[in-house]
């Protein structure tokens, strides 16, 4: 038998492999180069803008609040939440007939509820920061605690986005069960901005 000796393989380098990273990191320096060149353009773009134009507020820069409402001793307190029966002959509405009693943990609750639907005014508030009032929120909480229907039964706050978010918070929320059966409540809410 004869003995061959496998051919010598055609060596073909490594230069195509250089040229490719000398081309790739050509590319990722050029890349590099313009990025820093463009983030040191934007700043003198900045620059060219008018001064009447540099003295507007933005959302970060929050309006300074209106005066205090000079407040009236003689008025009602509408600050808590006050209890009436619904005399309802036969069906009564979703809840069916109302002829229960707010107890103190029921006002507790509301007040307390209350005073988280300040949320939604202090949201409108950065958009008008003139805007105050009051505000009576009704419900319906029926014998398990659950708000079967509610309403606005005023609003001189005139913003009915403010009047939207508090009726939906408010019938988000569970209230204790009313002893007697499903009770009606007002709920008066007075906005002011914080001084």
């Amino acid at each position: 038998m004869s003995e061959t000796t496998p051919p010598i393989p055609k060596s073909g380098g490594n230069g195509p492999f250089i040229l490719a990273a000398v081309v790739m990191l050509l590319l990722m320096g050029g890349l590099i180069f313009w990025k820093m060149k463009s983030g040191a353009e934007a700043p003198k773009a900045q620059e060219t803008v008018p001064s009447a134009t540099q003295n507007v507020p933005t959302l970060d820069d929050a309006p300074p609040p209106p005066p205090p409402i000079a407040s009236d001793s003689a008025a009602p307190d509408t600050t808590k939440p006050t209890a009436k029966k619904l005399v309802s002959s036969g069906g009564g509405g979703p809840c069916g007939p109302c002829n229960g009693d707010a107890t103190p943990a029921i006002v507790s609750a509301l007040h307390a509820k209350g005073a988280q639907a300040r949320s939604c005014y202090e949201h409108a508030l950065r958009q008008n920061s003139m805007l105050a009032g009051h505000m009576s929120i009704q419900l319906t909480i029926n014998q398990s605690g659950q708000v079967c229907s509610s309403s606005v039964a005023s609003n001189e706050l005139g913003d009915p986005s403010v009047a939207n978010c508090v009726l939906s918070m408010m019938r988000g929320g569970s209230f204790p069960a009313p002893p007697k059966g499903c009770v009606v409540v007002a709920v008066p809410l007075n906005f002011t901005p914080k001084t």
